[in-house]
């Protein structure tokens, strides 16, 4: 059964073996974000919806996670980060609101035809603002096997052959249903993870006020995103690609952690620091990989090889540099790797860090525009950048600028 585009629906209705297929290798993505938007577009898939949500319960209301739409959309990856950090309350008041209030699915048939006297009705502003048309939807809860409500699955427009806007079925309503209530178990499952994740930046954020969790998601993100870039050029097959932007996310998340090893007077030093104080700060790239000891995991593995080298330069004029054994009582810096030397992940994350420092405040100067950010991006293109990587990441100014909102809160 051919998939489609990376975000279509594919050509048809997928029987129930493959959908259970699909929830056995959902079910092992360990990243939150990749998790989220892989649920969404396989629901999709099997139900031949034109569009959705996902939705995720938190501080009491239902937050935006993804949105994707095919109509709208073409592909244009910016728009899975729509409506991030908006929410909507738990009531009445929206058919998600309902969904996440009641536990219960609904399958509607025409949202502008819901008979009176029901407990849920159709908000338009979405269709108003963005010139869709939305007619048929199917919501179901994601619920976790405890039974609490962890998020809303939304699907909108059912398709048939032809492209047009049919209802969703009952068997629909029944496998979709199943596909949450997994679904929902998984994304508990990733939000645990990433929770850890996160608090192992927090404690680095206590000796740099800097390591921020919005600036490691947001470097995290752009690393996705800059991976699945150069993934589709080099034809990297499909499988292999999800996998390692599963991975790279949260590497690249964890690019930093080694600075809870260095003394925070070095970290929020605002005067030019001694020699000294500059090879124990680069110290904390060895002190990082150091963490990730499993050689046989390939989470360990990517995370080391991020921590170790994201200070790497392509002409070779960064650090650590080469070195014999990571876990010697003593460690010498050596030459700086060059080119193809540093991992690709790393240098991934070296631009995506980078950038993002530059167009965040700092008590030693002011946020860059974005247009600066990238113009000096593009000028250290050979030097401190892989050039090939710098002319990905400027076209896509516009998926940047939508990553930022996303986690600027």
């Amino acid at each position: 059964m051919p998939e489609g585009g990376p975000d279509g629906t594919g050509e048809a209705r997928r029987d129930p073996i493959s959908l259970f297929s699909t929830i056995e290798s959902v079910f092992h993505i360990k990243d939150l974000d990749s998790l989220l938007e892989r649920v969404l577009l396989e629901a999709r898939r099997f139900a031949r919806a034109d569009a959705g949500t996902i939705y995720l319960v938190s501080k009491g209301a239902l937050y935006f996670s993804y949105v994707q739409n095919d109509t709208l959309f073409k592909g244009q990856t910016k728009d899975k980060y729509l409506h991030a950090g908006s929410a909507l309350p738990i009531d009445n008041r929206s058919i998600a609101g309902y969904v996440a209030l009641s536990g219960d699915s609904l399958l509607i048939d025409d949202v502008h035809h819901i008979r009176s006297g029901l407990s849920y009705s159709f908000n338009p502003e979405f269709d108003l603002k963005s010139s869709y048309h939305t007619t048929s939807q199917l919501v179901v809860p994601l619920r976790t096997r405890d039974g609490e409500v962890v998020g809303v699955l939304q699907l909108i427009n059912a398709t048939d052959e032809k492209g047009g806007t049919v209802p969703f079925s009952m068997q629909d309503r029944i496998f979709i249903s199943q596909f949450a209530l997994n679904a929902a178990d998984a994304i508990e499952k990733a939000r645990l993870s990433r929770e850890m994740v996160l608090r192992l930046v927090e404690l680095a954020e206590l000796r740099d006020p800097y390591e921020t969790t919005r600036h490691a998601k947001r470097v995290g993100a752009y690393s996705a995103e800059l991976y699945e870039s150069w993934a589709t050029r080099h034809a990297v097959p499909l499988r292999e690609v999800r996998n390692t932007k599963d991975i790279l996310r949260t590497a690249a998340i964890l690019h930093d952690v080694g600075k809870v090893a260095v003394s925070d007077a070095i970290l929020r030093k605002t005067s030019a620091l001694s020699y000294d104080e500059k090879l124990q700060l680069r110290h904390h790239t060895i002190l990082g990989a150091r963490l990730f000891k499993r050689s046989n995991s390939p989470w360990d593995k990517m995370a080391a090889e991020v921590a170790l080298n994201h200070h790497e330069n392509w002409d070779g004029s960064g650090y650590p540099g080469r070195i014999d054994d990571l876990f010697a009582d003593k460690i010498y810096l050596g030459p700086g790797k060059q080119a193809s030397e540093i991992p690709l992940a790393a240098r991934i994350v070296a631009l995506a860090d980078v950038f993002d420092a530059l167009i965040s405040e700092r008590t030693y100067k002011p946020e860059w525009k974005q247009e600066h950010a990238l113009r000096y991006i593009r000028y250290q293109a050979g030097k401190k950048f892989d050039p090939e990587l710098v002319g990905m990441f400027i076209n896509m100014a516009e998926l940047l600028t939508a990553i930022c909102q996303k986690y600027s809160y």
